[in-house]
């Protein structure tokens, strides 16, 4: 599968629901084509999770950017409130959710792991919330 491919027709799918949400969304890419072996629809889930839960908590505000390294890494970053650090391990169990009431099922980032882990990645997390 094409990872420009992927990344770009995720985020073209889902940008509708980011602006009208309030958000700005970008897609940059290293390179122009960057074949893998993987799953397309597994990973355009996996990339439309993360666009999504950046929608979800970002607060309506600020810029989605999604982005494709020459490397392989795709990158979803956003300007929300971030994670607190006690729960950075923690979101990526199924059913877990920072807030207990919010809406989700607490799948999303489950799925991004499994799907991830499937294809021979890892997921990392960075948030500038400490607490």
């Amino acid at each position: 599968v094409d990872l420009v491919v992927v990344a770009q027709t995720a985020v073209a799918d889902i940008a509708p629901v980011a602006i009208a949400a309030g958000f700005l969304i970008s897609f940059q890419s290293d390179t122009v084509k960057l074949e893998r072996e993987g799953s397309a629809p597994a990973l355009a889930r996996a990339v439309s999770n993360l666009i999504r839960n950046a929608i979800d908590h970002g607060e309506g505000r600020g810029e989605i950017a999604v982005s494709v390294s020459a490397d392989g890494s795709i990158a979803v970053a956003d300007q929300g409130p971030g994670i607190p650090e006690e729960h950075q391990e923690l979101v990526f169990e199924p059913f877990y959710r920072v807030t207990p009431k919010s809406e989700g099922s607490g799948l999303g980032l489950s799925l991004v792991k499994q799907i991830v882990d499937n294809h021979g990645g890892r997921v990392l997390m960075q948030s500038d919330r400490r607490g």
